[in-house]
């Protein structure tokens, strides 16, 4: 995404301090215009509609249509959905709205850090899509056995909601952790699926992949250049963050750098 091109913000939520809360923090980041506040899922739908907004903040319970259902709504009527961060008091909606393809989830009452870091991934998905056409996305529901690999095949084996997924090593560019779930970016899809990123990293052979963030696993191979903190893949518009504390293993076993 373009440095000076603003990401365009909408606030959609029914209580007047989360708004206020929420506009001082947009107010704060230079690369963010906030386009509109609406108390309810019914006066911001014109708004998602014509599609003048690239993210947003959308409460969950709110009168007249709860947050997770005008998000079905319009995930069904409206051709260029925008980015969405949950905001909520209430944690039991976790699960469901990853499963609805939520950037992320902000659990009131949360910080301006936190609300930055979901700056950051929305950063990173606007450049990714504004490179690439939209992946096809492939939900999955966890089952109670782990993901395992077929290495003589070179390949993936994830079991969820009654499916047998096999995804390629070779196919695999990078792999995010989103709490509970990870999603795995491929060479031509996107597959969200229920797993901790931790049984990931210690699933996929290490000669293959290495993790170097908290939140990313990548590809090895398909490294092509260091920025500072940051990576570039094949593949990948864009840059992928290192960790601070996986920096000294990255440059050491990547770059050779001491």
């Amino acid at each position: 995404m373009d440095n000076t091109q603003k990401i365009r913000c909408l606030i959609v939520d029914d209580e007047f301090p989360a708004r206020i809360l929420l506009k001082e923090f947009i107010d704060k980041v230079p690369n963010l215009e906030l386009v509109a506040q609406c108390k309810s899922g019914l006066e911001a739908l014109p708004i998602v509609s014509e599609g003048r907004v690239d993210l947003m903040f959308l409460d969950i319970q709110m009168p007249d249509i709860t947050g997770v259902n005008f998000l079905k709504m319009i995930s069904n009527s409206v051709a260029n959905r925008p980015l969405v961060v949950f905001t909520t008091a209430y944690s039991d909606y976790a699960i469901e709205s990853y499963q609805l393809d939520v950037l992320d989830y902000l659990l009131k009452p949360f910080s301006f850090d936190r609300f930055m870091q979901s700056i950051g991934k929305a950063m990173q998905r606007l450049e990714h899509k504004n490179h690439n056409p939209q992946p096809t996305v492939v939900a999955t529901q966890q089952s109670d056995t782990p993901p395992v690999t077929d290495d003589n095949e070179g390949v993936l084996i994830a079991k969820a909601d009654h499916k047998i997924l096999r995804i390629r090593y070779a196919d695999i560019l990078y792999i995010e952790g989103l709490r509970e779930y990870v999603s795995i970016y491929t060479t031509s899809e996107k597959y969200i699926i229920l797993e901790a990123l931790r049984n990931l990293e210690e699933t996929l052979p290490s000669n293959l992949f290495m993790r170097i963030h908290k939140s990313y696993i990548v590809c090895t191979s398909r490294i092509r250049a260091l920025y500072g903190n940051q990576i570039k893949l094949d593949g990948v518009d864009g840059y992928i963050p290192i960790g601070k504390s996986y920096k000294d293993m990255v440059q050491d076993k990547l770059f050779n750098i001491k």
